[in-house]
């Protein structure tokens, strides 16, 4: 197994291997399994509750970028929940306007997404999204999308079946929990989201706003077969 969240080396089980469970609330290391659990739960008389945002479709990288920038990041070094609760539910005060926001009472999101390219050939091609998982990881202030190794359905199933000759337990779960199309393979949306005062309709609406239309689709569709044309070596 491999814990380097950078690592695009598609022999390595980076965030695949789900053997390994983890309690740490703080932990990023997308080798452990965090997001696969996930129930609505509260947590003691904190009104802490949790949720798990799932799709099998690519976000718009414009459209998610354009989400996360209006994210709104504490200022405060240490987190009043009640305040935070106040704020989830009641909105918070920008330039005098009272303005509500899905993702205030956020206090930790983790996951895996898929993330479609914006520009598959030329300066600047970011086509290398389509075969590479990222792994988001906030907390409090800080907040990062990072590569986390190729999706395992970049490679043929007879192909992936030869990293798992000692343990095909594991190899039957991925195909099972993991893919969710028999196109686009485990590819998709996996993100836990623990807040106060969260409504899980109201971040998954804005979520699903930023995914690819069945329009969007169909290009992304077009655009990956002349892509595979150009460039059969790759595959």
């Amino acid at each position: 197994s491999c814990s380097d969240p950078d690592c695009t080396d598609t022999s390595h089980s980076h965030s695949h291997d789900h053997e390994e469970s983890c309690d740490d609330p703080d932990c990023t290391d997308p080798s452990h399994s965090h997001s696969h659990t996930h129930d609505n739960t509260s947590v003691g008389n904190l009104g802490i509750t949790n949720f798990v945002y799932k799709a099998d479709t690519p976000f718009n990288s414009q459209r998610l970028l354009a989400l996360l920038n209006k994210w709104p990041v504490p200022i405060k070094e240490e987190l009043n929940l009640g305040e935070l609760k106040e704020a989830a539910e009641e909105g918070v005060d920008m330039e005098g306007n009272i303005e509500k926001n899905p993702f205030i009472g956020v206090l930790r999101s983790k996951g895996f997404c898929w993330l479609a390219p914006s520009r598959w050939t030329g300066a600047g091609d970011d086509s290398w999204r389509h075969d590479t998982a990222m792994y988001w990881s906030h907390a409090g202030k800080h907040f990062g999308i990072n590569t986390a190794g190729k999706w395992w359905g970049s490679i043929s199933k007879e192909q992936m079946k030869g990293f798992f000759t000692n343990n095909m337990k594991e190899y039957e779960r991925i195909l099972t929990e993991d893919f969710v199309s028999e196109e686009w393979g485990d590819r998709r949306q996996e993100l836990v989201f623990i807040g106060v005062g969260i409504s899980e309709n109201e971040i998954t609406d804005s979520l699903n706003d930023c995914l690819m239309t069945d329009e969007e689709m169909d290009a992304y569709r077009q655009e990956l077969k002349v892509f595979m044309e150009q460039q059969p070596f790759l595959f």
